[in-house]
């Protein structure tokens, strides 16, 4: 991942700090606090476990249509 940012030095000319854009900022945040799923994820998770221990192929889409479907 390369970040543009620009570094502030201090009086003894060392990095002291990085100032970064915004978006990337909320981006690196978001990875780093990881947010708690909602109910709904939590229960959709449970959902497609069950469906995965009970080998219900039919709950989910092969990797071929999920490409398409991305366009990928």
């Amino acid at each position: 991942m390369s970040i543009t940012h620009q570094i502030l030095v201090g009086e003894d000319g060392k990095p002291t700090a990085a100032l970064i854009p915004w978006s990337v900022f909320v981006e690196l945040r978001e990875l780093v606090d990881g947010e708690e799923p909602t109910a709904e994820e939590r229960e959709a998770c449970q959902e497609a476990e069950r469906d995965r221990r009970e080998g219900n192929r039919e709950a989910f889409v092969s990797l071929e249509e999920l490409e398409k479907e991305l366009g990928i």
